[in-house]
């Protein structure tokens, strides 16, 4: 599905983007200024934005959960 028309990012892409930035940085700011910068894209009309906002909270939310899922299994990563 496309969210932004100008800068033709999916939201396949917008979901990659939230990935790459939540696991660099574990509070990073995802606004969408900041997911289509990781993408090499710059806003242009901004009627995408209010679509981006709930896939960028739902990418981050299903980040979390597997961040979550996965420390079930293995064990928290012990810190050196």
């Amino acid at each position: 599905m496309i969210v932004c028309h100008c800068n033709r990012i999916s939201k396949d892409a917008i979901e990659g983007a939230v990935e790459c930035l939540k696991s660099s940085c574990p509070t990073p700011d995802l606004c969408p200024e900041n997911v289509y910068g990781q993408l090499d894209a710059c806003p242009r009309c901004c009627r995408c934005f209010p679509l981006a906002e709930k896939v960028i909270e739902q990418a981050a939310l299903n980040f979390v959960a597997r961040d979550d899922a996965r420390n079930e299994l293995t064990g928290p990563t012990e810190l050196r």
